[in-house]
């Protein structure tokens, strides 16, 4: 290639990257305005569908911590001063197992949350976004074996230390590790569940 004809490409590819800032390409999450407009959200305790009482109080406060960590949209608890309401359902809350020793002792387990939710326009009563299905997993090992101490993971997302492994049984440490689990599904729902009203999947 010639020098002429590798500066017309390097121009060509910055146009090209040009044109792309120039569309609003943004970073997932960092949309400024909400479906039906307007900056004041109340988030109504979502329906529990589920066997797993009290789980639509962990919706309810990751919701709003998360919206209120964001910073761009305001939360608020009267509906008479909300401009949207988001609602919703638990549809499903499943723990099961997937993996198994050769004694058929149940080694690590998956915690399964899926979600229903829409924004509504309290003034209209008008839905004016919906997911009709949003789905969270995370996994957590049952037995002291399948939790690797050392692991990024677990030093930045347990309440746990390597000392704890050793002194509690399995079924203290699968009940923890549960817990952190639906902590964890709960948080990154939010998350999601934020992402995608701002972008308006």
């Amino acid at each position: 290639m010639s020098l002429l004809g590798g500066i017309g490409w390097l121009f060509a590819v910055l146009v090209a990257l040009g044109g792309a800032g120039g569309c609003g390409y943004h970073f997932p999450g960092e949309g400024s305005t909400l479906p039906g407009g307007g900056g004041r959200v109340q988030v109504v305790r979502f329906d529990n569908r589920t066997r797993s009482p009290g789980v639509e109080n962990d919706v309810l406060e990751g919701l709003e911590v998360e919206i209120g960590r964001r910073g761009q949209f305001r939360v608020v608890h009267d509906s008479a001063e909300a401009d949207l309401v988001l609602e919703g359902s638990i549809t499903s809350l499943e723990v099961r197992p997937v993996a198994f020793s050769k004694s058929d002792e149940t080694l690590q387990y998956e915690t399964v949350m899926v979600v229903a939710a829409s924004l509504r326009d309290p003034r209209s009563n008008s839905v004016v976004w919906r997911i009709s299905s949003l789905r969270e997993t995370d996994s957590y090992g049952a037995v002291s074996q399948t939790v690797v101490a050392s692991s990024s993971a677990f030093l930045s997302q347990s309440n746990l230390n390597a000392n704890d492994l050793n002194q509690l049984t399995d079924v203290q440490l699968s009940e923890s590790q549960r817990r952190e689990a639906l902590d964890r599904v709960v948080e990154n729902l939010s998350r999601d569940l934020y992402n995608a009203i701002v972008e308006d999947f």
